[in-house]
């Protein structure tokens, strides 16, 4: 499953945004999108700036990505009825 994250461009540069994604600074290429400059919103999925947004639109995806915030992931997973 992949993960859309959001959040506010700090810096940009050499085609890069540096983006605060809730206290987490993320980059993200801007190959799709131009003339994005610091205190703008923007979406990323897969390390990739795909569109700016509002800072609600950017609140209400991280809300629904909750579980990126969490400080652990359990995965569990099962194979000919084996749990790991």
């Amino acid at each position: 499953m992949a993960l859309m994250l959001a959040g506010r461009v700090v810096e940009v540069r050499d085609g890069k945004a540096i983006v605060d994604v809730d206290g987490q600074l993320r980059e993200a290429k801007l190959d799709f999108v131009r003339n994005v400059k610091p205190g703008d919103y923007v979406k990323i999925y897969y390390g990739i700036v795909l569109e700016k947004v509002t800072r609600e639109e950017a609140e209400e995806t991280l809300a629904r990505c909750s579980y990126h915030r969490s400080s652990k992931l359990e995965l569990t997973f099962t194979v000919s009825n084996l749990k790991f």
